[in-house]
């Protein structure tokens, strides 16, 4: 299948956790307070 959307990442968001899929790395999560929030930012960047 051809890729449609590069640099996407598969973001299921919970009351408790948010998890994050990226193309080739396993699914990694963080809780949802501000910190691990500021957490996933910088994961997402590190990842462009």
């Amino acid at each position: 299948m051809e890729k449609m959307h590069y640099h996407a990442a598969g973001i299921d968001i919970g009351s408790r956790k948010v998890f994050v899929g990226l193309e080739d790395s396993p699914v990694r999560w963080f809780e949802t307070f501000t910190s691990d929030l500021e957490l996933l930012k910088d994961y997402l960047l590190e990842h462009q």
